[in-house]
């Protein structure tokens, strides 16, 4: 086991400097415009594109769960913007991930809550007619399958994107803007 460690550890240290559990890792981009979406949004706020958190998720998902990450993005050229407009655009599309994220949830709870709703009101239709055999089995796996399809999406793929933004932002340490 500790060579399979090691051998892990050996890896990692390729792509990441690695330090007391800490991984540094440098996401390096030539322009700071290459990050952002141009068709949303207005000039008030821009909307960064998916190429930003893809990256971060990648380097998340290749530590192993006791690792914290320490994030350096490096921009070689800022054009017009400044340090800290571009933290605060980082900031606020990092907020906008959250809610995404919580609207998203609410849909499939209220999305699943209504597939279990009908088909237990499916199921109690079967159950009535119960002495026709062959709508009784027809409407009772319809009902049945809304149910299924109910759970999973209110309980299950909510409770797994859930687990894996805790898991995210459990694994950032820090992310900073450096110029290059």
């Amino acid at each position: 086991m500790k060579i399979g460690k090691k051998l892990n550890l050996e890896i990692l240290q390729k792509y990441f400097q690695i330090h007391d559990n800490v991984a540094t890792l440098k996401l390096v981009y030539d322009t700071f415009s290459e990050l952002i979406n141009p068709n949303f949004g207005d000039e008030k706020i821009e909307k960064l594109n998916d190429k930003l958190f893809s990256d971060i998720k990648e380097a998340v998902n290749l530590l192993p769960p006791k690792y914290k990450l320490d994030l350096q993005i490096v921009i070689k050229d800022f054009g017009d913007y400044t340090l800290e407009e571009c933290e605060n655009i980082i900031k606020q599309n990092i907020y906008l991930v959250v809610y995404e994220t919580i609207r998203s949830n609410n849909k499939k709870r209220v999305g699943g809550w209504s597939l279990i709703g009908v088909g237990a009101l499916i199921l109690l239709a079967s159950y009535l007619l119960s002495d026709y055999n062959l709508w009784f089995d027809l409407i009772n796996i319809s009902g049945t399958l809304f149910v299924w399809e109910g759970v999973n999406m209110a309980f299950l793929e909510r409770n797994h994107d859930t687990k894996e933004n805790v898991l995210l932002a459990r694994a950032i340490k820090d992310i900073k803007i450096v110029k290059e």
